[in-house]
């Protein structure tokens, strides 16, 4: 099973689209909060596209709950896409959506 994180970005309108591939848990959870940083240092509008995801542990979640309280405390719009099946689970299952809004595909950003 691979164990890694991957990342692809792109623009979609005012978004700036960052694609999470693979795993975010306690072995990939640094790497990823330090590209979900890097992501929101550059831009005002970041979009989370979980679409390729296959797994997200609890150190994922902390990684998500931490990104959320600096896009609030520094006035940036940080949004989940694309989540689904066990991920997706996970995310309701944590009320996720008290922390972020949620879109089912980057499609349904405005």
């Amino acid at each position: 099973m691979d164990k890694s994180i991957n990342f692809n970005e792109n623009l979609k309108g005012a978004w700036y689209v960052l694609d999470i591939m693979g795993r975010l848990d306690t072995v990939t959870a640094s790497i990823g909060e330090e590209k979900i940083k890097h992501t929101l240092d550059e831009h005002l509008k970041v979009a989370l596209n979980l679409s390729d995801l296959d797994y997200i542990s609890s150190a994922g979640l902390r990684v998500l709950l931490r990104i959320a309280k600096i896009a609030y405390k520094e006035k940036k719009e940080v949004v989940i896409c694309g989540a689904h099946g066990m991920v997706q689970e996970i995310l309701d299952d944590f009320d996720i959506e008290g922390f972020y809004t949620v879109y089912q595909s980057v499609a349904d950003l405005a």
